[in-house]
């Protein structure tokens, strides 16, 4: 007699909670990319920190989304509930350290690291998700 292994459908990723987190990802990366274009020294300064902050924002908004998916419908996955609750209080972290750089220089120091970890946990909470 074969023995098959199905993956339970309890631990299985939602498709709303990888949706909101796969946009929130995006988002990370791109602000990578949008703060590339203002720090390199662009011609249009103002008009990419302005679509850097606008980008926070959203991605911000969608972290906690991703949130409150995790919270109703993996709220058994506990790994994946902290990682996207910690997505979210970070991803507003450094929205509000980016809103503080024209008034303390200092947060620069923090915010560029803390964006890598933002973009090491976009990596690892999709896959953390996937896993059953």
């Amino acid at each position: 007699m074969a023995e098959t292994t199905a993956t339970p459908t309890a631990r299985r990723a939602h498709p709303a909670h990888s949706a909101l987190v796969g946009l929130a990802s995006l988002g990370v990366l791109l602000q990578g990319v949008w703060a590339g274009l203002f720090m390199g020294g662009s011609d249009d300064y103002g008009t990419w920190v302005e679509v850097h902050q606008h980008g926070a924002e959203a991605t911000v908004a969608l972290a906690a989304l991703a949130t409150i998916a995790a919270l109703v419908w993996l709220r058994h996955r506990t790994a994946v509930v902290v990682g996207t609750a910690l997505l979210f209080v970070l991803a507003l972290a450094e929205m509000l350290l980016g809103m503080a750089i024209d008034d303390a220089s200092w947060a620069v120091v923090v915010h560029v690291p803390l964006a890598m970890l933002l973009l090491a946990l976009a990596v690892w909470l999709p896959t953390q998700a996937r896993r059953g």
